[in-house]
């Protein structure tokens, strides 16, 4: 007999969770073994299994391809779910870690089969997940640290050095540093930031900080 395949998952959709808890429990080689709202609440849960569920737009605004950073970091395989396709963070989780994407709209059985890909090693590339990532239109990007991403958005967003320092727990000189270092970061991708609106253009254009800039 194959081995029980445990799964976990991070939704703010109750409804949805306890659907799948239920769904999954009649399954004879899935079961849904720990829930949580959050990427913290679940990293500080006692029991953590490896494949995890991971919603792509948590209410908390925390960055999709950095939620599924920290997990792959820790030893867990992602599969992204979401309502609606954003070519720019589907391209971003994907680059992150994560090993498949399952939008919702498709049945829970479609789920499972990519669960049991997943488990077995594979990374399954669903219809709309090909689909998606070849439409990613995004322009060169330069590889930026997390904290190099944190400056950008807090920076672009409109908080001053200082502030940026203070919510960083950073002196302003080294926010200087890093903001240096990510216009030559940029300058070398070819997309120069010559003004200090094009922080938050840039932030923008690559899916940095969801949730935490301003609108257009």
């Amino acid at each position: 007999m194959a081995a029980m395949i445990e799964i976990g998952a991070i939704d703010n959709d109750q409804m949805l969770l306890e659907g799948m808890s239920a769904w999954m429990s009649r399954l004879p080689d899935i079961t849904l073994t720990a829930l949580a709202v959050s990427v913290d609440e679940f990293l500080a849960a006692t029991r953590r299994p490896r494949i995890v569920i991971l919603d792509l737009n948590l209410e908390n605004f925390t960055d999709p391809a950095d939620n599924v950073r920290r997990l792959v970091a820790v030893g867990h395989t992602v599969v992204v779910v979401s309502v609606i396709p954003d070519p720019v963070y589907i391209a971003a989780t994907t680059e992150a870690g994560a090993s498949a994407y399952v939008l919702k709209a498709n049945n829970l059985g479609v789920l499972a089969d990519v669960v049991r890909q997943v488990a077995a090693g594979e990374t399954p590339m669903t219809t709309e997940h090909a689909f998606w990532l070849g439409r990613d239109a995004r322009p060169e990007r330069p590889q930026l640290s997390a904290r190099e991403r944190e400056v950008l958005v807090s920076y672009g967003s409109g908080c001053t050095v200082e502030a940026v320092g203070r919510v960083l727990g950073i002196a302003p000189g080294t926010v200087r540093t890093y903001l240096d270092r990510i216009k030559e970061k940029y300058a070398r991708a070819g997309r120069p930031i010559e003004h200090r609106v094009q922080f938050l253009d840039r932030a923008r254009e690559d899916g940095f900080g969801r949730g935490r800039l301003p609108p257009k």
